[in-house]
This record gives structure tokens, sequence and C-alpha cells, in this order.
């Protein structure tokens, strides 16, 4: 698990005595650097914290900025001699301290990380980013509720710090405490009432609690502050498809679509409504871009490859695309699926036994993918294996589309 250090909030800035003066020349080197990354220009950054170096070895705030470059550079050895370096000079500086738990951070050396961020937050109780760090480490075990006790405790820090009480509503979402969440919602919407993401984040909270009315109105309410804000709209299919209206659902991904077309998961969710009522022109558009707004949709890439396997025969496309999907998402029962009929179809019978086996062992309650290793084990001449599949599938769904072709073939099976 590797801790990102990121430019914001400045592990240097935290009330240190180091901190230059005014008539310190370093300032203007620094406030340069400090810019420099906020507009991504790395490399020019790390030039001014290094003349900073050169002129002060012992400047601190250079030697933490470096370190935290060193850090998204995937240097872990310069960053940690960077901490060491800069905790030779003052021990007492907090910073340090994080620097240094990040590095360990980096190495997976998560309780070792805790410790350095602790000790940073005995020197300075009121230094907001070792809480944060705390919390992605109890996050990286998949302690929520550590994590989230964190994030309190950097709240009662910074109460105003609307970054700190965004984070602890995703915290909250991922633990489930979704009337938590709308609690911290609603705060922020008073802080920043003309915010249509935080409207647009109450209504998806308000739909994944059951209640899609409400869900509904802080959709609309988003929209009502920015008609062109296209993740509302996304929502607003989400909710409509939750109550199985297809066709309001698939208006709204579209236009989701139209008004954003980074936002992938509309294209991808309009394909899926597309690939359901069997309009498949209209449904590989829809994935193609997808797959242009983001080539690594899992979903995208496996739905079209099911469509090149089935509807519209390019097996060589097929096998691509559902590899790609396969290399991104290796434990998706769906994906090895897909890719394993693929195989079949193209003749590659072990490999797609293999392929069937494993999804197998993902999700056995899945009639389609029991279906095709049932057909794969009949292919490979393995009788009793293949019966016993497509009995299965056939339980699993009685009115599956190949019911009549399995009856048949269970009946010329003896089962």
């Amino acid at each position: 698990m590797l801790l990102v250090a990121t430019p914001e909030p400045a592990l240097g800035q935290a009330g240190s005595p180091a901190r230059p003066t005014q008539e310190d020349p370093n300032r203007s080197s620094l406030a340069q650097g400090e810019e420099l990354l906020r507009s991504g220009q790395v490399a020019k950054a790390e030039e001014k914290f290094g003349e900073v170096l050169k002129r002060d070895p012992r400047n601190l705030d250079a030697l933490i900025w470096l370190g935290q470059i060193a850090l998204t550079q995937k240097n872990v050895a310069k960053a940690e001699e960077l901490a060491r370096r800069a905790q030779s000079i003052d021990a007492k500086h907090p910073a340090t301290h994080a620097l240094l738990g990040l590095v360990y951070g980096a190495r997976n050396q998560l309780a070792k990380a805790r410790s350095e961020f602790q000790t940073a937050i005995h020197l300075n109780p009121a230094y907001l980013p070792p809480y944060m760090l705390i919390a992605q480490t109890y996050l990286a075990e998949n302690k929520t509720d550590e994590a989230i006790g964190q994030y309190q405790a950097a709240l009662k820090v910074a109460p105003d710090n609307p970054v700190v009480r965004q984070t602890l509503v995703m915290a909250y979402m991922q633990a489930g405490r979704l009337a938590e969440a709308i609690n911290e919602t609603t705060v922020l919407i008073k802080q920043r009432p003309q915010d249509p993401a935080l409207h647009n984040t109450l209504g998806a909270l308000y739909g994944r609690s059951g209640n899609p009315t409400k869900a509904l109105q802080e959709f609309q309410e988003a929209l009502k502050l920015n008609p062109k804000f296209g993740p509302a709209y996304l929502n607003i299919g989400d909710n409509y498809l939750a109550q199985n209206d297809r066709p309001r659902a698939l208006e709204n991904y579209l236009k989701a679509g139209q008004l954003t077309p980074a936002l992938d998961e509309a294209h991808r969710k309009a394909g899926d409504l597309y690939l359901a009522d069997k309009k498949i022109d209209e449904a590989i558009a829809a994935y193609r871009r997808a797959l242009m707004a983001n080539p690594n949709n899992v979903l995208a890439l496996a739905n079209l490859a099911r469509i090149y396997t089935e509807d519209r025969k390019d097996l060589t496309q097929a096998l691509d695309l559902a590899q790609q999907a396969e290399r991104l998402a290796p434990k998706d029962w769906y994906v090895k699926d897909v890719l394993g009929w693929a195989l079949y179809e193209t003749g590659k019978t072990p490999e797609a036994v293999k392929r069937l086996e494993e999804a197998r062992a993902l999700d056995a309650r899945a009639p389609r993918l029991r279906y095709h290793l049932g057909m794969a084990y009949l292919k490979q001449g393995k009788k009793k294996e293949a019966a016993t599949e497509l009995r299965t599938a056939l339980d699993l769904a009685p009115n599956m589309a190949q019911r009549d072709q399995v009856n048949r073939i269970l009946d010329d099976l003896g089962h």
C-alpha cells in the first residue's frame, strides 16, 4: 500500500520554528516551488527546492517538499534519506515524522507509519495531515471504523475544512453508515449551498438508503444550480433504473454522456440497456464511447467482447477485449465467463474450461456461466460433468433462453 504524498496540505507547513522568516531570501524560492507543484511542474519545483538547499542545507521545508516529490516519483530510498536528514536537524518538527511515516507507508509497514504519524500529532495536535494519513493506513487494512475515528479527530482539528468532511463522508459510505454520511453532507451543503456536486452526493446517498423521492429532489436541485451537471443526470438514470423505468433511465444516461463525454459510466450503462433490448448497433456505439472516455472500463470491455462473441461475430476482437478486461479484473466471474466463452467459440476448449472453472469458483450461482461450462465439458466429451452443469443452469434459471436446447442435450445424455 502506497500512501501518496500530495502538494496540499504541505507536510512542511506545521507551524515549526524552522519556517523561514519574512527576511529569509529562501521564502520566495519556496513559494515559487509550491506554486510550480500546484501547476503540475514537478521538475521545475524540484529545482527550486534544490536551490534552497544549496543556500541553506538545513532548510526543513525544502527537505520535506523534496521528500514528498521523491515519494510521488516512487523513489522511496531518496525520500527516506531526506526524512532522516530532516529529523537529524529537528526531531521535534512534526512534519519530519509525517514524511518518515509516508516512507513506511510506501513500504507497506503500516504500524511503523502510524507510529510516526502519531508522534507528529503528539508534537503538534493541531497539525492536520497525520490524522488523515493514519486514516489511510486503516483503510488499507479495511479497518473502516478506525479510519472514521481518525477522520472525526481531524474534523475536530479543522471543523471548517471541507476536504476533511468530504473524506469522512466517503468513509461513512464505505462502511455503509449512510445516515451519518447524509448528516455530514447536509453540513457541507450549509457551508456551500451553491455547490451542485454536494446535492448530487446527497441524492446518491438517499438513493442508496432506499429513498428515491428525496434522491430525485437532490439531483434536481443540483441541476437547478447547474443545468449542465452531467453526474446528476447519471444518478437520475440510476434512480429510474432502480424503479424499473428503463426508458427514463436511458434518456438520462444519454443526457449525462452528451453533457459530460468523459463520464464513461453514463455511456456504459446506456450500452447495457441497449444490449438488454438487443439493440446491438446502439450498444456497440455506447460501449465504444465509454472506452474512449476510459479505456479501462471493465464492463464496457467485457460486454463489447460478449457482443463480438455472440451477436456480431468477430472472435479476434472478442478475445482481445476480454483479455484486456481480465487483466484489469482478474477476480471477476463475469469477465472470466465472457473470456471463457470467447475461447470456447474460438475452439480453444481446454483454455475455455480453465477460465469457466475459475469463474464458477468465484460465483457458482451464475446460470450463464454454468451453461457455458456445461457446453465446454460437453465439447471435451465429459458427459457426466456436462450434465451436472447444464442441469444446475436450468435449476438456477428455469426460463433461460437456452432452455429447450439444454433439455434436448440432457435427454440425449440420459439426464
